[in-house]
């Protein structure tokens, strides 16, 4: 399962996500980064990786999106900066 929080600051908006980032989950967070993506208007986005567990491929290619449409993807455990590394490198 995958909890997507978000919230808007007077800068941007804010996603916090806690869980499995794998299969059907990766395609909602997709559907709703599309959804939300007018409500940002220009305005930055910071995604919060603290609490995913575990990423599949579809997973990263929702992270990769995110990434090339300019959020900034924050995370301080080994296991998901380790995953945000993997994807910085292969962002095109």
């Amino acid at each position: 399962m995958l909890r997507t929080m978000i919230s808007d600051e007077p800068f941007g908006q804010r996603w916090v996500l806690q869980g499995r980032l794998c299969g059907q989950w990766a395609a909602d967070l997709k559907e709703k980064w599309e959804t939300m993506k007018s409500t940002r208007e220009g305005r930055g986005c910071r995604v919060d990786l603290e609490g995913v567990t575990s990423v599949d491929d579809e997973g990263e290619r929702v992270l990769l999106k995110m990434l090339s449409e300019g959020a900034l993807l924050v995370a301080s455990r080994a296991y998901m900066k380790y995953v945000l590394e993997s994807l910085e490198a292969n962002k095109v």
